[in-house]
């Protein structure tokens, strides 16, 4: 047993226990001093805490590549429910895009740490082309912001949500309809208002001349074009 504690006595008094004990002095220093700092200025600790939890949080729900794939099928998968008359064209378009961007082996992923982007490709990464992998002809970096498709943070991908939002809704249905039937309020879901607009669509739609005119050569468009061909 003596020879154990002058054992440990050397240890203590060596080198290495001369570093441990000055990094936990260290620690404790640095630890005393942030307390202190806690203590004299409450609001800027709180707001460093704040800003620490925030950026905890964006890093743990940053969505992955896969979960992009899962919410394009889905969005798909949600506009083939719907009937051709109501889907959105904006909606359609967007995912119809993104669906032969990735048949094509174009859709990039890239995360940074606090949030991802999946990015548009100019060819496969598969690919053997000469285009493809010459780097003077790789585009450039001032060109990104354009290729950018998708912004995922907090576990969603928001530009796809945003595009989503009103897919089974054809605004195309409506723009024949006048102005003032175009556009509800809020104020107009809880109200007398509401109750006149919904008998208000069993009116007949007085056309003006000038409305009359253009639905006629509208219809003697496609028909033109068919005695042309």
């Amino acid at each position: 047993m003596a020879g154990s504690g002058s054992r440990w006595q050397r240890i203590g008094t060596g080198r290495l226990g001369l570093w441990c004990r000055s990094l936990l002095q260290d620690y404790a220093d640095a630890c005393r001093d942030v307390a202190l700092g806690v203590k004299e200025q409450p609001g800027k600790a709180g707001l460093y805490l704040s800003l620490l939890a925030g950026a905890t949080v964006c890093s743990l729900h940053v969505p992955c590549d896969t979960s992009f794939e899962s919410s394009l099928l889905e969005a798909s998968g949600a506009l083939l429910l719907l009937s051709p008359w109501v889907r959105n064209g904006s909606s359609e378009g967007h995912v119809q895009r993104l669906l032969t961007l990735r048949n094509q082996g174009r859709l990039r992923y890239q995360s940074l740490v606090f949030f991802s982007l999946v990015y548009q490709a100019p060819f496969d990464a598969e690919a053997a082309l000469y285009q493809a992998h010459c780097k003077h002809l790789k585009p450039r970096w001032t060109d990104f912001p354009a290729r950018i498709l998708d912004v995922g943070f907090l576990g969603r991908w928001w530009v796809l949500s945003s595009k989503m939002k009103d897919s089974d809704i054809n605004e195309e249905e409506f723009k024949h309809l006048p102005e003032h039937l175009r556009t509800i309020s809020s104020r107009n879901l809880h109200s007398a208002a509401n109750e006149k607009l919904f008998d208000e669509k069993y009116k007949p739609i007085i056309l003006t001349e000038e409305q009359i005119e253009r639905a006629e050569k509208e219809q003697q468009q496609p028909l033109q074009g068919a005695l042309n061909q």
